[in-house]
């Protein structure tokens, strides 16, 4: 079964009713961590949770492009509303499997640190009842996943000889 989301923008991160924001920096260079996060079927490796996740429209790639990602045994369709390489990725999430939001924006964010990368995420949402009753936990979970994610990334990264890699993605 899917329930349907609100298709929103990023303006939806100025007056979501919840809004999350976590920041971890990644000792790896800001074109590979973009690369990589714009990669979606290296996530499974990387991010907590994701089973798989694919682009289901064909290339080129960037605003417009649809997403389908399985998350611990949950599906999220997502269509990715910005893409600015290689400083901001979002995406809006249009319908998921669970009854988690009505309306749902996703957006990173990075910016050069010395020695690598400055990662933020920022969750934005219309919370249904199963996102409310988990509300008082989310902020502390949220930035737990980031750095854990961005922990796994950098080790993906070198085990792949990627880390310095200059992905050259729209």
């Amino acid at each position: 079964m899917w329930f349907e989301l609100r298709k929103e923008s990023l303006g939806f991160l100025r007056h979501a009713p919840v809004v999350h924001v976590a920041e971890a920096v990644i000792e790896v260079p800001r074109n590979a961590v973009f690369g990589a996060i714009v990669e979606p079927r290296g996530w499974k490796h990387w991010f907590p949770g994701v089973r798989e996740a694919a682009y289901t429209t064909p290339p080129p790639y960037g605003v417009g492009t649809i997403r389908e990602a399985d998350v611990g045994g949950t599906r999220w369709v997502e269509e990715l509303i910005d893409w600015e390489y290689p400083t901001r990725w979002a995406w809006t999430v249009l319908r998921t499997s669970i009854p988690f939001a009505q309306a749902q924006v996703e957006l990173f964010e990075f910016t050069e640190e010395a020695g690598g990368t400055r990662v933020r995420w920022t969750l934005a949402l219309e919370p249904r009842l199963l996102a409310r009753l988990g509300a008082p936990l989310a902020g502390r979970m949220i930035s737990r996943l980031l750095r854990q994610a961005m922990e796994n990334l950098a080790t993906y990264l070198e085990r792949n000889g990627a880390s310095e890699r200059r992905t050259t993605l729209p």
